[in-house]
């Protein structure tokens, strides 16, 4: 119990700390800025913050939103991706607890993927895209992970599943894209559909596209019904598409066990 309630305090910290670089990452990708380089400062007034004023989520509370220079409003994105890479990381664990070296490699490639996931999500509801930079070496660790599967359980067999998926719905994304040119699904899904189905596998893919398809008719009928769109206005999907990741990687076998249950089915 105490070990446990540990690791968990000490992944809710790392979360923090990674979702604050990771707001980092959004905002200089997008400005085109070496996001290695350079210590963060206010975007108007140029003051330099202390280590105080990058406290992930505390420093935005204690200075309310603003620049305590010149006043600027701070984005409320950065306590939430700072709180949601926490709650993650958090439950990236209790999912997926780890008691061999395999499993906590494969558990740290993980949250590498999630993190990464988490700045593509933000950049594409900001901006309409899903970028390379993020996006493709995300490849290095799907592919890890399924050759950790491999060698673990000594069968070749294991990576067909997810090859297969990687294939089949990147190339169904494919043909949505070249046949609406680029109306229904982008370049970007494209890829992150072949990423998700490295990642996840048949079984997990399915449950995380159906997952997304299902938000984005239910948000975007929603936001229309509020007038906040229009049936005409662009909604990006890769939000929709990485929250089914997510959702599938966490609670994925265990949604899929209970319905297969229901149907008499064994569905892994």
């Amino acid at each position: 119990m105490l070990y446990d309630t540990i690791i968990v305090v000490v992944l809710a910290v790392l979360g923090l700390v990674v979702g604050s670089f990771l707001n980092v990452v959004i905002v200089r990708l997008h400005a085109g800025k070496d996001f290695t380089k350079g210590r963060s400062s206010c975007p108007k007034c140029g003051h330099v913050l202390s280590p105080l004023e990058l406290a992930p989520v505390i420093s935005w509370v204690a200075l309310r939103g603003r620049c305590r220079t010149c006043g600027q409003r701070i984005s409320v994105q950065y306590p939430l991706v700072e709180l949601l890479t926490a709650i993650i990381f958090v439950l990236a664990y209790l999912t997926h607890p780890f008691g061999t070296y395999g499993e906590l490699l494969e558990l740290l490639l993980w949250l590498y993927v999630l993190g990464s996931l988490i700045v593509l999500a933000v950049y594409d509801i900001r901006w309409y895209l899903l970028p390379d930079k993020v996006l493709l070496p995300l490849i290095i660790p799907a592919v890890a992970i399924l050759l950790g599967e491999v060698l673990i359980s000594h069968a070749s067999r294991v990576a067909i599943g997810p090859a297969l998926a990687a294939i089949g719905f990147g190339g169904v994304f494919y043909l949505l894209a070249a046949v609406s040119k680029g109306r229904w699904m982008g370049g970007g899904d494209v890829k992150l559909a072949f990423v998700m189905g490295l990642l996840l596998g048949l079984q997990r893919t399915a449950l995380a596209m159906f997952i997304a398809f299902v938000a984005a008719a239910i948000i975007g009928i929603a936001l229309i019904g509020l007038k906040r769109k229009s049936r005409h206005d662009l909604i990006p999907f890769g939000p929709f598409l990485i929250g089914g990741t997510a959702i599938a990687y966490l609670f994925g076998f265990s949604i899929l066990t209970w319905y297969g249950a229901q149907l008499g089915l064994n569905l892994l």
